[in-house]
């Protein structure tokens, strides 16, 4: 098979044909003219086809970020623990999380109420912490902060981060968690939030008008 193949190469390589004659070989291996030729042959096989298959490395990149995204114990237990905390997550829920954070309001829809709870800054731990407490007959309120920057301080110091990435913005973990990584964008939501609110509270006086 080698001697066929350097017959091959050799009539490419001449432009016209090599004698078979001409070549010998020795333990399967050409020598000669042949002994140049099938190590190139050898690594076109090697290179060509024996190169890492592009679905065995897209799951192995799938895998790596499963094992990224997997939850730590703590982790779990706190997810678990606010999912009991939170319930079915209707109105009344929406108002509980209200209440134990001490927001006042009326709170007739879950859109009030997320806006309630995006508007302060504290972090879901002492929410539920304060939980405990209340449902145990005593009285609590998880630690406000001025800003998304103390909070991220705060946060980050005592170790209290939530598993962002688990979250839905709809949902009562998305209102109430803020991004501690880069507060400034969270601060720059904030604002822009608040003037779209202002602008449309001036469009509706002027209707009115």
């Amino acid at each position: 098979m080698n001697s066929l193949r350097v017959f091959l190469l050799c009539s490419l390589f001449h432009k016209r044909p090599c004698s078979l004659n001409r070549l010998q070989v020795t333990a399967g291996r050409p020598t000669g003219l042949g002994a140049t030729l099938p190590l190139a042959l050898g690594h076109w096989h090697t290179t060509q086809w024996n190169r890492p298959n592009s679905s065995t490395k897209a799951t192995s990149q799938l895998n790596d970020k499963k094992k990224k995204n997997r939850l730590t114990k703590e982790e779990q237990e706190v997810v678990e623990k606010f999912n009991g905390f939170i319930g079915e997550r209707k109105l009344k829920d929406w108002k509980k999380l209200c209440d134990t954070i001490g927001l006042e309001g009326e709170f007739e829809s879950i859109q009030s109420c997320g806006e309630a709870i995006e508007a302060v800054h504290v972090n879901i731990y002492d929410v539920l912490d304060a939980d405990e407490i209340i449902q145990a007959g005593g009285k609590a309120r998880p630690q406000r902060f001025s800003t998304t920057y103390e909070l991220s301080e705060y946060t980050k110091r005592e170790e209290k981060i939530y598993p962002r990435w688990r979250v839905i913005r709809s949902e009562p973990e998305g209102a109430l968690l803020k991004n501690i990584n880069n507060p400034h964008l969270d601060e720059e939501w904030q604002r822009k939030k608040e003037e779209k609110k202002m602008r449309r509270k001036k469009e509706a006086r002027v209707r009115r008008e």
